[in-house]
């Protein structure tokens, strides 16, 4: 490495927006290599990063708020020199690090020169540490980017940063510089500190950042970038796949990783320019909220069965398939009915939401007393966990804390913050591994060990949702309690809905409880993680279906939004699946020989995900349109040549048997819908919304009509 230099011939460009907390550090760095000048370029900050520049003997210019790009090209066309270092305000320079770059960029005959990075956490906690172990231990360390980086200003000047991105713009300007023919690498001898915050907020904006500017360098270069579509699942299977040798903690990271990614992702790329989200679009986000528990659900089943026996695994995916079975018959519609009512509320919706997190967990709480009679009176299955009180009270308890955390979904998508929900989703995934890992680290081998982990993660989301909505100042108004009027309103528009999706979902919830009882708990278990991820497929459709229903609700609806949503679904699945079959196998066979036998059921349920592409679309079309007892006649169909014959299908044929019968229905229902579609997309008639009569939204209900 090179020895002082007394004057550096560089200009250090360092764009800066609320970074006090940071920037001292880099600066003292910089200014210790004794460049020509430091330029920082303020982005209207709030803080004392503008100071605390001044004070160390910066130049400071504005970029009056028009972001980083902006900011990097208004410093390099204020520089004086010809070589022009890009430096963020979260990078330290190493005493001669500055120098050991010009001269490996002078030598090598560079355009462009990156510093290696070392990245690190500026805090003890999770995310900051998830994030540094992702960013040393992955391949992106050797791609040119410009957080860190000797150029030659010419070159920026003629192939400068496109500033209508907001992030990605590093990856689309190296597209452009390649094109062009410059020498671009990255250091193998000099490096940097990276550092990264430590909070799951800066965490979700990293991963929002880069799955938006992917998204927009593959629109812009689509044949350069399209491979990018591919980038955030194939970074989350290495990344998984080494946090399984070294850093097993490091797993959840990475399911937030991919999905706010992938989210971020396809909402840009299917967004229609100048409008908001397309149903494409929407399907994507809402797949994206859908698939969090799941995806994190099959890390706690997979450590579970790394370390449980099969029977144990089996009857605990038992209890938590009736605890899902009870909420979704104790919903009563009421979440429905929360995203036509709270809009409407002068108060932000404080007495409706209170109403309705008491209704659904009264309604819950019955619905599970119910359920735990019935199978304890059967016998068997299921029925025989409630013999222990403690399971049956943890059973209960998991199934109203489920309840209210689904209300608070509802609660966020009516106040259009559906982000909320995906935060809540990771802390509760977050929470039942640490129990999990925690009480099998201590030597709890138990039943109640999956149900009571399961449990404190539903906790932890409510607690999340309570304080979200406290900080958002409408906290539920707790002080009217629960009282016939306010539920009658819920209920009202709520129940017709719930009727179809009781008869859609239901069957889901009730297959394996029908496999408890009859092929016993071994091979539930097998069951339960195969259904669970051919079930994150399938929120694809369903996703596509809801979407649909709130595009053909607006005021005017556009055309073609049958035939919309149903390729994106078709795409979006047919992508889904296909990953699912690849990758199916590999992650069963990691979880043992009884759970690898189970990949023949994989190509049996995918095509039937396919297939529920078009009856989803068809429901929500439905919904849209008022035809409920049409859409739910069909689903009460398609769940009965379920249900019915499940038990005997079982009994003679296994659970390859289970599976075609699903996939059966899944066509029957398929059939109807298609012969229904044709029809119904013609003409598209509106209908009367469900209307909730005034005397039950008046002062005495505690809740408005919109």
């Amino acid at each position: 490495m090179r020895g002082h230099v007394s004057d550096l011939e560089v200009s250090v460009v360092v764009p800066a927006r609320n970074a006090a907390g940071w920037l001292g550090e880099c600066l003292e760095s910089i200014r210790s290599e004794r460049p020509r000048e430091i330029i920082v370029v303020d982005g209207c900050s709030t803080d004392a990063t503008a100071e605390i520049a001044r004070s160390l003997g910066a130049r400071v210019i504005s970029d009056e708020g028009r972001g980083l790009p902006a900011a990097r090209m208004l410093g390099v066309q204020s520089a004086s020199c010809d070589l022009v270092a890009l430096i963020d305000a979260d990078v330290v320079v190493p005493p001669g690090g500055l120098g050991g770059l010009l001269d490996e960029f002078k030598v090598c005959g560079y355009d462009g020169l990156q510093f290696g990075l070392v990245s690190e956490s500026d805090g003890p906690g999770y995310w900051g540490a998830a994030l540094a172990w992702h960013h040393n231990h992955s391949r992106v360390r050797s791609w040119f980017g410009v957080c860190a980086t000797l150029m030659r200003r010419k070159v920026l000047l003629s192939v400068a940063f496109d500033d209508t991105f907001r992030s990605g713009e590093d990856i689309e300007l190296r597209i452009r510089l390649k094109e062009a023919g410059y020498r671009l690498g990255v250091s193998s001898t000099t490096a940097v500190r990276h550092r990264f915050a430590d909070t799951f907020d800066f965490a979700r904006d990293q991963w929002l950042q880069d799955g938006a500017g992917m998204a927009r360098t593959i629109r812009k270069h689509p044949a350069r970038a399209g491979w990018m579509l591919a980038l955030p699942l194939l970074a989350t299977v290495r990344g998984m796949g080494l946090s399984l040798l070294h850093e097993p903690r490091f797993l959840p990271y990475w399911a937030g990783f991919m999905l706010y990614n992938y989210g971020a992702m396809f909402g840009e790329i299917l967004r229609p320019r100048g409008a908001g989200l397309s149903v494409g679009g929407n399907t994507a986000w809402l797949t994206a909220a859908r698939v969090v528990p799941m995806v994190t659900g099959f890390l706690f089943w997979a450590l579970a069965a790394l370390m449980l026996h099969p029977d144990q695994i089996g009857m605990g995916s038992a209890v938590m398939a009736a605890a899902l079975l009870t909420v979704q018959f104790g919903m009563l519609g009421v979440g429905q009915a929360t995203l036509t009512l709270l809009p409407g509320q002068s108060d932000g919706g404080r007495r409706l939401i209170a109403s309705s997190l008491l209704t659904v967990g009264v309604s819950t709480v019955v619905v599970a007393g119910a359920v735990a009679g019935v199978t304890f009176a059967l016998g068997s299955g299921v029925g025989l966990a409630w013999h222990d009180p403690v399971v049956t009270a943890i059973f209960v308890a998991t199934a109203v804390l489920a309840a209210a955390a689904y209300q608070l979904d509802h609660v966020g998508v009516a106040q259009e913050r559906a982000d909320r929900a995906l935060v809540r989703s990771l802390v509760q995934s977050l929470v039942q591994l640490a129990a999990l890992g925690g009480a099998l680290a201590t030597g709890l081998r138990e039943l109640t060990v999956v149900v009571g982990a399961v449990g404190a993660g539903a906790l932890a989301s409510v607690l999340v949702g309570l304080r979200q909505l406290r900080r958002a100042g409408v906290s539920p108004d707790w002080r009217g309690g629960l009282r016939p009027g306010p539920a009658v309103a819920l209920l009202k528009p709520g129940l017709p809905n719930h009727a179809l999706m009781l008869a859609d979902r239901a069957p889901g919830y009730l297959l394996p409880l029908i496999v408890a009882a009859t092929l016993g708990p071994a091979s539930t278990a097998s069951w339960y993680i195969v259904w669970m991820m051919a079930s994150a497929v399938f929120f694809v459709p369903q996703s596509a279906g809801f979407s649909l229903q709130t595009a053909l609700a607006g005021v005017r609806p556009k055309p073609g939004l049958v035939s919309s949503a149903l390729r994106a679904s078709l795409a979006l699945t047919l992508a889904a699946g296909a990953i699912l079959l690849l990758a199916g196998p590999s992650l069963l066979g990691f979880l043992g020989p009884q759970y690898a036998a189970a990949w023949i059921l994989l190509p049996v349920l995918v095509p039937a995900l396919l297939l529920s592409c078009v009856t989803q679309v068809y429901y929500g079309l439905c919904r849209a349109r008022g035809r409920l007892v049409e859409a739910t006649g069909v689903a009460v169909l398609a769940a009965a040549l379920v249900v019915a014959p499940a038990a005997f299908t079982a009994q003679e044929y296994g659970l390859t048997g289970v599976s075609v019968l699903w996939s059966a229905a899944q066509a029957a229902a398929a059939l109807i819908a298609i012969f229904r579609l044709r029809k119904l997309s013609l003409a598209l008639p509106a209908a009367d919304p469900v209307e909730v009569p005034p005397a039950a939204l008046n002062q005495s209900t505690g809740i408005e009509k919109p």
